[in-house]
């Protein structure tokens, strides 16, 4: 082998090391790099455009990414994994039925290929195919049972059609899928997985978003009944007052305690699978959490009095910039607060705004009374919303806060939905208060707005002794 032709082939080598360990922009570098060199290969050509389309994905540089998949396949018209790329990034850019014709002409390529079933089913869920996007995902799984994104985007189809046990089975997947970037904690002592617990310390780990912290601590209690002498919490600081006094918590602490402190460790979110709670027997008495005296105590009074019905209001999550696949859901669940005026006409309700973050920032005169910029944790904002009457928010922590809380709350849901909602249903098991108002076509909340509009009209006529869970 030559010189040159040595040094491409070890360039492409570098590049690939790079792509699989998940180093984008590195990866990138190299691409760029061998595509000037003209001692390049046709094929290797394709190849390197085709990847490199892949990790400009990856960089959510989606118009950049189309043009190099589609530069690959001018030079290779029959390759199938320029096309599974090509689908992906088209899903992901909200261009659903356009990716589906990508996957269909990859998978006819290459029908062992798993990637384009997996792009395929998240571009049918997006079209609202649930039923279909399964099939495509177990057909992916099949493929590549081994490969922890596949397993871990089944298991949010599985759980969204109430397939538990098959479903938190394959959730233990998702430490190891790239997308979700999550760190396993290091603890050292033994994992719970199921063993006797009695008279043992379990330490309990959070993770993921605060609202995942908010669904699934139900489960501590559950956990106790099995023999725990103690339950020891680890959660992030602006969770710790609030859930220090949960129901089967012994202890809570915002760092990993001392190996010697605990017995056996399990992460929060693998509390359903190793329970095995079936859908039917969800722990859904509410409320579960309770504002601690001290943030009661300096709440109280803090609101407008008001005999009108007190509407707290929450319209956008975190942006998460950081991280693409975050950001892309965050946008679809997310509204502007100019698209909920027509709620804020509505005679007989007394705003409250709930939003943190860059989007209080919308916040333009007096129609919502805010707090918010006292609130230091989420013992705080417990507080408040126990003085509400109603909560109106998208699919937030705020949202899982007033369920626990046992708050009626009205959740505006994306069309493609979380998993945790399930499917063809405005009402929820996992919180009694809690309904759901779908969007019917994709980032359309208009007839949303419109929906909620009418049944605020509605709850805001009621007398006030009989507003109750709305």
């Amino acid at each position: 082998m030559s010189a040159a032709r040595s040094g491409v082939e070890t360039g492409f080598g570098m590049a690939l090391r790079l792509h699989r360990a998940g180093c984008w922009a590195q990866a990138l570098a190299v691409y760029d790099r061998l595509l000037g060199d003209p001692r390049l290969p046709s094929a290797q050509a394709a190849q390197a455009y085709a990847n490199r389309g892949a990790a400009l994905r990856r960089l959510g540089r989606a118009d950049e990414a189309v043009s190099s998949c589609i530069e690959a396949l001018v030079r290779c018209p029959d390759m199938a994994e320029a096309y599974a790329n090509l689908g992906a990034i088209l899903q992901e850019a909200d261009h659903p039925l356009a990716a589906i014709d990508a996957c269909r002409r990859a998978i006819a390529l290459a029908p062992g290929l798993y990637t384009p079933y997996l792009a395929m089913a998240h571009a049918g869920q997006d079209c609202g195919d649930h039923r279909g996007a399964l099939a495509l995902l177990r057909r992916a799984a099949a493929l590549a049972p081994a490969m922890p994104s596949v397993r871990y985007n089944l298991a949010e189809a599985l759980l969204q059609h109430g397939l538990f046990a098959e479903g938190w089975q394959a959730y233990e997947a998702r430490w190891q899928a790239r997308e979700l970037a999550l760190t396993k904690p290091a603890c050292t002592n033994p994992e719970w997985v199921g063993q006797d617990i009695a008279g043992k310390t379990l330490l309990v780990v959070e993770e993921q978003g605060f609202g995942d912290t908010l669904h699934f601590i139900r489960l501590i209690p559950l956990v106790k009944a099995r023999g725990a002498r103690r339950i020891v919490l680890q959660c992030r600081a602006p969770l710790v007052r609030l859930l220090a006094g949960m129901e089967g918590v012994d202890a809570v602490t915002a760092a990993l305690p001392d190996p010697n402190a605990y017995d056996l460790w399990v992460p929060l979110l693998s509390l359903m699978q190793r329970l095995a709670v079936p859908p039917d027997r969800i722990p859904a008495a509410v409320p579960y959490l309770t504002p601690p005296p001290d943030a009661v105590r300096h709440w109280t009074g803090a609101l407008p009095e008001t005999e009108d019905l007190r509407v707290g209001l929450v319209w956008a999550g975190d942006p998460r910039l950081g991280h693409a696949a975050a950001s892309r859901t965050d946008a679809r669940r997310s509204v502007a607060l100019a698209q909920l005026a027509p709620l804020l006409t509505v005679p007989g309700v007394s705003w409250v705004s709930l939003q943190k973050g860059p989007a209080a920032a919308q916040l333009d005169g007096p129609a919502l009374f805010d707090p918010m910029s006292g609130v230091t944790d989420f013992a705080d904002t417990a507080a408040i919303v126990r003085q509400l009457d109603l909560v109106i928010g998208v699919d937030t922590a705020l949202v899982h806060l007033a369920g626990a809380l046992g708050v009626p709350v009205w959740v505006l849901s994306r069309f493609s939905g979380c998993w945790r909602w399930l499917l063809d249903r405005d009402d929820s098991p996992w919180y009694p208060t809690l309904r759901l108002f779908r969007q019917q076509r994709p980032g359309d909340w208009a007839p949303v707005v419109a929906r909620v509009r009418e049944e605020l009209l509605r709850a805001a006529r009621l007398p006030r002794h009989h507003r109750g869970p709305a």
